[in-house]
């Protein structure tokens, strides 16, 4: 069955777009049949098929946010979260179209039991492309060429949710590559993949990166600020010279005015709707720690002003008295137990809404930080200015790809990087990945104060024998 699908789809977008498509719409049927038989009202089956197209084009949009088409070196585990993400959308947007189209016979009935019969049956199907991707991939070898504190940081992330996809099968620094030349290792010649740092030398990044591409590697380059500063670049030619222009750090100002707007719309709409749990959430705080229930605190947003973020109090009163200003751990003594819960929901950040409103904000943005910090990192990142470019968000690319405790390097690369390739659908897309961000604990965890694991790789020495060393995760 394997050998089939791989010989004849080769497990192409097309194809498992569209086997998506039926196992979709046939969840719909199956769930009309257990709910009527095989004698379906008219009034109850005339919503659904004038739905249908509304159906389709919603699921692959959503199928498409989630990453669902791009499920190489995905676990199984997250699919299936995506899956179950996607469908629930899915079932919200076909009940608020059946207001449009003034059907309100579609039974909510079939919506939920349609849910249960779609995830089970796109779980499995999923699993199936997955498995058939793993064998037409392959496990790929990677050799990782950088300096150790680089390697530390890149082999721990390829590792990590990566089973089945990579393995690791050597490491080697610029000092031995300045001993031997880089055919000279055995290793170079078994390897699918070659991962270079970003602190290597540039005339030897350019030699290796040559040699890999005419050895038809696969290479991965870990970006530095110059690179990203240098995304998107528009060719310009004067006469017959070519002239590249860099891009500035901004977002045009017609689509500025399109943020503004999305921003007053949705924050409305979010503070109406949670308005509820907010007060909830607010007696809780008040009930369980002395104190006030509302945290404000400077933060700077765009062009480096400062303001005042409101956030739901999620620490001890007066937490930094003694200490000063310093970033939470994944233990940290000064949070509360309900703080715990508000931090790992997100839900201590709702406050913030009335910050976008007053459009000190907007929703999605590089996270506003305090002073002290941007003082600090401003120091070892002459980039950092940069996030300034744009209003702060309350959440961002870097909070739905990286976690609490990326480092601040990897953050500022990717708030760039957004920022290099706005788009209103990369803010709707970041909107419903932070869904799924809210749901998954682990990137809410805080800067880890614990004792790193480690993996072990072979690598030659320079008397040419194989040693094992630990690269801490």
């Amino acid at each position: 069955m394997y050998a089939f699908l791989a010989r004849y789809f080769q497990m192409s977008k097309l194809a498992v777009i569209l086997i998506d498509m039926i196992w979709v719409l046939g969840g719909y049927v199956l769930a009309y049949l257990l709910r009527f038989g095989f004698a379906p009202p008219r009034e109850n089956i005339d919503p659904f098929i004038q739905l249908i197209p509304v159906i389709v084009l919603a699921t692959y949009i959503l199928f498409s946010m989630y990453g669902l088409y791009t499920i190489a070196r995905k676990t199984l585990l997250d699919i299936v979260f995506s899956l179950g993400l996607s469908l629930f959308f899915l079932q919200l947007i076909v009940t608020t179209s059946t207001f449009f189209i003034r059907e309100f016979a579609f039974p909510r009935s079939i919506l939920i039991i349609a849910f249960f019969i779609q995830w089970f049956l796109l779980s499995v199907w999923r699993a199936i492309v997955l498995r058939v991707r793993r064998r037409v991939h392959g496990e790929k070898r990677i050799l990782l060429i950088g300096s150790e504190e680089k390697l530390q940081k890149i082999g721990s992330s390829i590792l990590g949710g990566q089973e089945g996809w990579y393995t690791i099968a050597h490491v080697l620094s610029p000092t031995d590559l300045k001993i031997r030349h880089i055919e000279d290792f055995p290793e170079w010649h078994a390897a699918d993949t070659i991962a270079l740092s970003n602190d290597l030398d540039e005339k030897m990044k350019k030699g290796l990166i040559e040699s890999a591409l005419a050895a038809h590697k696969f290479v991965l380059i870990e970006p530095a600020m110059q690179d990203i500063v240098l995304s998107r670049p528009q060719l310009l030619l004067f006469h017959d010279v070519p002239m590249i222009a860099l891009t500035e750090f901004s977002i045009p100002e017609d689509l500025k005015l399109v943020k503004r707007w999305m921003d007053t719309v949705l924050a409305f709409t979010m503070l109406l709707v949670t308005f509820p749990l907010m007060l909830v959430v607010a007696a809780l705080i008040k009930l369980t720690s002395p104190g006030p229930v509302f945290y404000r605190q400077e933060r700077v947003t765009e062009g480096g002003k400062t303001f005042m973020l409101i956030k739901f109090r999620t620490m001890v009163k007066d937490a930094e008295k003694r200490t000063g200003p310093v970033l939470a751990t994944e233990k940290d003594p000064r949070i509360t137990s309900v703080g715990r819960v508000l931090r790992a929901t997100r839900l201590d950040e709702l406050p913030q809404l009335i910050n976008v409103l007053k459009g000190e904000m907007s929703l999605i943005g590089p996270r506003p930080e305090r002073p002290h910090f941007i003082e600090q990192f401003s120091k070892e990142l002459p980039a950092y200015s940069y996030r300034h470019q744009v209003k702060a968000g309350i959440t961002g690319l870097a909070q739905v790809v990286g976690r609490y405790s990326t480092s601040a390097e990897d953050k500022l690369a990717l708030d760039l990087f957004y920022i290099k390739n706005y788009s209103l659908l990369l803010d709707v897309r970041i909107l419903f990945m932070t869904v799924k961000v809210v749901l998954s604990k682990e990137a809410a965890s805080g800067v880890s104060d614990n004792k790193k694991e480690t993996f072990w790789v072979e690598v030659m020495d320079r008397s040419g024998r194989n040693q094992k060393i630990d690269v801490p995760r």
